[in-house]
């Protein structure tokens, strides 16, 4: 079996800021090593938190460090062959 994953719509948070409270969504962010990372998660607006890599130890990501953003299961397309 094939699977891809494509999501075609980003929002820059420096252009749209971010997601509603407690929505689920894909999000891109940069390491100090300068790289981009992706993952998906849920924003917490009261923490201006992202609480992303569930059942993988977790991990709580600083709003701040957010650069893109896109609604989960409403900008991707699955394709699975």
């Amino acid at each position: 079996m094939n699977f891809s994953l494509r999501v075609d719509k980003w929002n820059l948070v420096s252009e749209k800021g971010l997601p509603e409270d407690e929505e689920w969504c894909f999000l891109v962010w940069k390491t100090e090593e300068g790289e981009f990372e992706w993952s998906v998660g849920g924003y917490s607006e009261s923490e201006q938190s992202f609480y992303v890599n569930f059942g993988q130890g977790g991990l709580v990501l600083d709003a701040a460090d957010v650069v893109a953003w896109a609604v989960f299961f409403g900008d991707e397309t699955f394709t699975v062959q």
